[in-house]
């Protein structure tokens, strides 16, 4: 059987766009005109792709019949391995791919006209997400592949006097909450949550689809019914647990009949006053730097903004959001329902301000909770998708206001990114911003939560401008005057932010008064 490779092509996202031989409205990915990204999605899907660019565009449109799987901007395919050399015999004849392979646990850029070789990507130039548990589609058949097993659980035990270690692997995102309560813990070295003690709560064990009977009392039999255990993991899972016997030494666990509420990887709990790291050096012999380093050098040479204390007051204050009718949103419904404002990350509408008649509005809003398209009609551009991303159902927090007198509704989505920060991995969320002192405590706020090490409230300015300069904090695609900055919860490059800047003196730890 040949082996399977996922690709992921770069996008800007579907737009409404009129097809040069019909003159008629078809929705189209937005694909860089200097890549092999159109080139190569032709080749892979043949008649099932067709290139509807009209004369004067600067970008190049890919109509797709079929399924399609979008993720963070990329368009992910199943491909056999004469697919793979077809798409690499495309790539090689331009200056860049802008296709990437998933190998060995991490993306890879076909070759160029320039370089002949594999090569990880640089920085935000390429996918920074692991596409496992993700659907791609065969260009061949045009069908996702199929839906992979939800949960699965792989155990650790030394010995049975001891209490197992029960790791919940695979596409636990949607559950984290029904994990949380029921007594799950999330570490994020190992990217992955974690229960300790004899079995699982019935809870947790109704989202599991790979392991042996839960409520079998023969540990030993369960153990051999369980997927046999990468040495990786394996090793991984017996350094935590020379952690936690480490902390039993230590005093940490009051006792041995305690360890299944206590016992953690200490790196999760443990919270210093002041914890020494060794910064890295920005190097001086013409070595280039990294964005992170660039971002430092920066700060150095230019002085910047203090935000005002009052930006920290917990006094909960109300300020308006920017709005302005951008366009008419359509979707098979009676009524008109008006766009007062929306935002876009990686082809998924983040945020989004809608009013009109309530039972317009209503239905508006069950096409976003089912994860479908919304378009965006504005008078003199094409359509804009809105969407919540394929198969997301369920993403949004909804606001809403009516108002009986006027028969008008007014509902704002948030997308559950927006609401509900992840800070157990690399993800994304973002900041409203109002201003920039507003948005800096913000940010402030959101790394805190987010690296192991104090963050203080005079490096807000430093943390607001380095970032920016980082691209760890950047501007979100949006329309009606909607102010929104997309921030990557790095915890890595944020941590190496903050003790640069100390190393080089951009900020200083505060002193006693």
């Amino acid at each position: 059987m040949a082996e399977q490779h996922i690709l992921a092509v770069h996008t800007y996202g579907s737009q409404r766009v009129k097809r040069p031989d019909t003159n008629q409205m078809v929705s189209a990915y937005k694909i860089g005109y200097s890549s092999a990204a159109c080139e190569v999605l032709l080749a892979l899907y043949e008649t099932k792709a067709r290139d509807v660019s009209s004369s004067h565009a600067t970008y190049r449109y890919v109509q797709i019949d079929g399924d399609t799987s979008v993720r963070h901007g990329y368009l992910l395919l199943s491909v056999t391995d004469d697919e793979l050399a077809r798409a690499k015999a495309v790539a090689c004849r331009h200056h860049r791919a802008a296709v990437f392979v998933w190998r060995e646990d991490k993306w890879l850029e076909l070759p160029n006209s320039r370089d002949n070789r594999y090569v990880e990507p640089v920085g935000h130039s390429g996918p920074g997400f692991n596409p496992s548990g993700f659907r791609p589609v065969s260009p061949s058949s045009g069908e996702k592949e199929p839906a992979v097993e939800g949960i699965r659980v792989e155990k650790s035990q030394r010995n049975p006097q001891e209490r197992p270690w029960w790791w919940i692997l695979g596409d636990t995102y949607p559950q984290r909450e029904t994990l949380k309560r029921f007594g799950a813990r999330f570490s994020s070295r190992h990217r992955a949550w974690y229960y300790v003690g004899w079995e699982l709560p019935d809870g947790i064990q109704k989202l599991v689809t790979h392991i042996a009977d839960a409520h079998d009392t023969d540990v030993e039999a369960k153990a051999a019914d369980l997927p046999t255990m990468s040495p990786e993991l394996e090793a991984q899972i017996l350094e935590v647990l020379a952690q936690d016997d480490a902390a039993v030494s230590h005093g940490q666990v009051t006792s041995v009949e305690d360890t299944h509420l206590k016992t953690e990887p200490p790196v999760e709990t443990e919270k210093p006053t002041i914890r020494v790291m060794k910064p890295i050096s920005i190097p001086t012999d013409g070595t280039p730097l990294n964005e992170v380093q660039t971002a430092i050098v920066q700060a150095k040479t230019q002085p910047t903004s203090v935000i005002h204390s009052d930006a920290f007051s917990q006094k909960r204050t109300l300020v308006a959001i920017g709005q302005s009718c951008v366009g008419e949103l359509t979707g098979s419904i009676s009524g008109n329902v008006w766009c007062y404002g929306y935002a876009i990350h990686d082809g998924i509408c983040i945020f989004v301000n809608m009013g009109g008649p309530r039972m317009a509005v209503e239905a508006i809003r069950a096409k976003f909770s089912k994860g479908e398209i919304v378009n965006c009609v504005p008078w003199d551009a094409p359509a804009v998708e809105l969407t919540a991303g394929e198969e997301n159902s369920g993403m949004y927090h909804d606001y809403m206001q009516n108002i009986p007198e006027a028969k008008f509704t007014s509902l704002i989505l948030c997308h559950d990114l927006l609401v509900n920060p992840n800070y157990g991995g690399n993800s994304t969320t973002f900041i409203l911003r109002t201003d920039e002192a507003q948005a800096a405590a913000k940010l402030k706020h959101y790394i805190t939560e987010l690296v192991k090490v104090p963050v203080f409230d005079d490096w807000a300015g430093y943390l607001y401008h380095a970032g920016q300069t980082a691209m760890l904090l950047r501007q979100t695609r949006s329309a009606g005057e909607i102010d929104l900055l997309t921030v990557d919860l790095d915890v890595d490059a944020w941590t190496r932010l903050i003790t640069g800047g100390i190393e080089q003196g951009v900020i200083t730890l505060p002193t006693a008064s």
